[in-house]
């Protein structure tokens, strides 16, 4: 009976986050980043992360060296989806920031749980909702042309 229930835990199946696909050949915590495309990057966000960009490289956040270079890039926004196969995605753009700061005013309004975990990051847990996040730029227009954010709360 007790070789049973040891076989039955070991075949269990198991909830943990992937490893495969979710770490960059110098094993940081590989990041998509947003940029200007045709179609929008959208995300079933389960967390967003506030976080200041050397915050995010010292817990090894693959943060590309263009945005650790340019001082105009502090702060940034780190979408994690609520599917853990898909990866993380990064927003360092002002105008994008700007948009989803908006929406984080407005859950902090409403309630929403936000940690402080220290001066320079910030948590807020989506709980059992995700928040489904649309973002985008024209391609067509000028290079300061803004990001467009669309927050799509769960029904």
């Amino acid at each position: 009976m007790l070789l049973f229930v040891v076989v039955a835990l070991m075949t269990s199946k198991k909830t943990k986050e992937p490893i495969f696909g979710q770490m960059t050949l110098t094993a940081t915590k590989a990041l998509e980043y947003l940029k200007t495309s045709d179609e929008p990057f959208t995300r079933n966000v389960a967390k967003i992360l506030w976080i200041q960009k050397n915050e995010a490289f010292s817990n090894n956040w693959n943060i590309p060296d263009w945005v650790m270079a340019d001082d105009k890039y502090n702060w940034c926004v780190i979408l994690i989806d609520e599917d853990q196969n898909v990866m993380p995605l990064l927003v360092y753009q002002k105008s994008a920031i700007q948009e989803i700061e908006k929406h984080l005013m407005k859950l902090e309004r409403d309630g929403a749980k936000i940690e402080q975990v220290n001066a320079r990051t910030m948590e807020v847990d989506m709980g059992d909702e995700s928040v489904h996040v649309g973002l985008w730029r024209n391609p067509k227009s000028d290079k300061f042309a803004r990001y467009i954010v669309d927050f799509v709360d769960p029904d």
